[in-house]
């Protein structure tokens, strides 16, 4: 159960890392319709089994702390400003300008 969630989680990170930094920041800024979505389309996916619901319930468990993780890591967007995380991306973003 827990190595199919985290192939699971796994996906989903890399499906994460092919968005648009509009996308993600979206994504950061939303995790409660993030975690309801990612948690609803795999227990669709996964459903039949016990095993594939544990899966599913897992990767979306691994889904949830790894989006808490990127809220903090990055920041995210709230009431239209930007809330910093410990690595400021705007900053970042300003230097490539």
């Amino acid at each position: 159960m827990f190595e199919s969630g985290s192939v699971v989680a796994l996906g989903l990170v890399m499906w994460f890392s092919k968005c648009s930094w509009r996308t993600r920041m979206w994504m950061l800024s939303h995790p409660l319709a993030i975690d309801i979505l990612v948690f609803t389309v795999l227990t669709v996916i996964h459903w039949g089994t016990f095993s594939g619901v544990m899966a599913a319930t897992v990767g979306a468990l691994m889904c949830s702390v790894l989006l808490t993780a990127g809220r903090k890591s990055f920041g995210y967007m709230e009431n239209g400003k930007y809330v910093p995380g410990v690595w400021n991306i705007a900053h970042l973003l300003e230097i490539k300008k």
